[in-house]
């Protein structure tokens, strides 16, 4: 292959292998700010909207394959045909949307300057948007979360949430993009020969020069301003939490190996290592103690009187913790509910009573339950796994006064407007647990990660977040990671730290969710509505 014959495909290319150096677990995060230069040059070659589609296609389909690899490696839970189909049809469906992007930037007819600019970032940030609740929703890989490390940019979160983040990056990209492109024609143009007489149009010719070159400078140092003015703010903003008061708070990941966490012969060592772990902790005499998601064996609850529940309530009530754990949980007896499944969390007080329960509404599509099962026939059986829980349920914080903290199961983290409706509800505090040990020894948990800091910065609330075979920290309502973490291979560990509450009164993403990628998805509409019927209406008139 010539490189010159298919330079337009290479820089396609060459984005989606940006896109990917810009993620964990390479988080090369200023590649981002340049990582869409290559593909939105490259669409100025394209001949039609198909062209620009594919070229688009093309870019995504090599960022999503790069940043999703992991779900082939589910092969020791499921057969690795199954699961590379699903990588390759998942990532070919989360393409679409950069190809859908690219054939609307083709089809507008501002091609460079001012609009230009804000045009990009507002399409690419409306599909985003949509793609994180289209068919139930697939968020991760989000342009902002590139930033996770990068503080003074996240912190514009607070008001727009992480599409806002998407947008200043996007805008620079586009900004750039537009001036390498714009620059040569710019630079290039035919200079007016003018005889001896000729001097007045000489000077109107260097007049026009000159405002095309003033014109040419705005359009470009606008969107410029506005990204350093994001960056001041973030720079502003940030200053030191006192961690000396607040909360002290216990995580106890434990890190299971997934293939040995739901085998009923290990249940016995598990359980051992956990209570072991747990009353070490207790040494440091915390507010409570969290074990990650799905920790205890449902078993464990489901029967009263076994041996497991006997020793666990005799910990409790020997050391007086108040334990948050989770667990799956069976509904038995009558009602509606019974035989239904649900992924939960319970407070347990140090008399072995429960003090809240909240069960894990965002589910994992055909991971934690089949999408299509609840639309098909009673006479059709299939396995649908757990069930949603019904409602956003906040937890009494042990030892304080009318304090209470929200908790989030796993994959609901990285959605932020479910997030926000527990900081909305009352929650000073949040806590994250999760399994990512389906994933273990790929970028996939700490892509997890990356997530956590906006949902602090989000809505300005201290995270803990506990995870088996992943990464336990805690991270402050600045997005910042105070305490050293536990990583998923340490079975050994416990992590002690202090959280200051929040005041409760919640940000402006707190109140009002998603408002930001909303509206640029509208005006994205509206553009795209706008174009077509100017060029309808041109259409008519030549054909008449």
């Amino acid at each position: 292959m010539h490189i010159k014959r298919y330079p337009s495909w290479i820089l396609a290319g060459i984005s989606g292998i940006l896109l990917i150096l810009s993620f964990p677990s390479f988080n090369l995060f200023p590649l981002a700010w340049i990582s869409l230069i290559p593909l939105l040059i490259a669409l100025q070659s394209t001949s039609n909207w198909k062209s620009a589609f594919l070229h688009g296609y093309v870019t995504g389909g090599i960022f999503f394959l790069g940043l999703i690899y992991w779900i082939i490696l589910l092969y020791p839970f499921a057969n690795i045909f199954l699961t590379t189909l699903g990588c390759l049809l998942l990532a070919g469906y989360l393409a679409v949307y950069v190809g859908v992007f690219s054939a609307l930037l083709h089809g507008l007819p501002w091609k460079s300057g001012l609009p230009f600019s804000f045009i990009v970032p507002a399409i690419w940030i409306g599909l985003e948007w949509v793609r994180s609740w289209f068919l139930t929703g697939f968020p991760w890989g989000s342009m902002g979360y590139t930033q996770w490390n990068n503080l003074q940019a996240i912190q514009i979160a607070s008001i727009t949430g992480v599409h806002g983040v998407s947008f200043i990056v996007v805008l620079l990209n586009a900004t750039i993009a537009d001036i390498i492109r714009a620059y040569p024609t710019w630079r290039n143009q035919p200079r007016s020969r003018h005889g001896p007489n000729d001097q007045t149009t000489s000077t109107e010719t260097s007049q026009k020069k000159s405002v095309s070159r003033f014109a040419f400078h705005v359009s470009h140092l606008i969107p410029i301003a506005i990204v350093i003015a994001c960056l001041a703010y973030g720079v502003y903003v940030l200053k030191p939490i006192d961690t000396t008061s607040g909360i002290k708070v216990a995580l106890v990941p434990g890190n299971v190996p997934q293939i040995e966490k739901w085998d009923r012969k290990y249940l016995p060592q598990i359980f051992e290592r956990y209570m072991n772990l747990v009353k070490a902790a207790d040494a440091e005499e915390p507010n409570f103690i969290a074990l990650p998601e799905t920790a205890l064996h449902g078993e464990i609850f489901a029967r009263e009187g076994n041996i497991y529940i006997k020793q666990l309530e005799q910990i409790l009530a020997d050391q007086q913790i108040h334990l948050l754990t989770g667990t799956h949980t069976t509904v038995h007896g009558l009602g509606t509910d019974k035989g239904k499944m649900y992924n939960s969390v319970f407070l347990l007080a140090p008399t072995g009573e429960s003090l809240g329960t909240y069960s894990k509404i965002h589910l994992v599509p055909f991971g934690e339950y089949v999408p299509i099962t609840r639309h098909l026939p009673n006479f059709i059986q299939l396995p649908s796994g757990f069930d949603p829980g019904k409602s956003i349920d906040l937890f009494p914080i042990p030892n304080t006064e009318n304090n209470q903290m929200g908790v989030v199961i796993c994959f609901e983290s990285v959605f932020p407007n479910l997030f926000r409706k527990f900081v909305k509800k009352g929650a000073s505090v949040m806590g994250i647990l999760t399994n990512d040990a389906w994933f273990d020894g790929t970028a996939a948990p700490e892509q997890h990660l990356a997530m956590a800091p906006f949902r602090a910065v989000e809505n300005r609330v201290a995270v803990f977040r506990c995870a088996n075979g992943g990464i336990s920290c805690i991270i402050d309502a600045l997005g910042r990671i105070i305490t050293m973490p536990i990583q998923g291979n340490d079975t050994q560990n416990f992590l002690i730290g202090r959280i200051s509450l929040s005041d409760r009164g919640g940000t402006i993403y707190t109140r009002y969710g998603d408002w930001f990628p909303i509206l640029c998805f509208l005006v994205s509409v509206l553009l795209v509505l706008y174009y077509h019927r100017t060029w309808l209406a041109s259409k008519l008139r030549r054909d008449t």
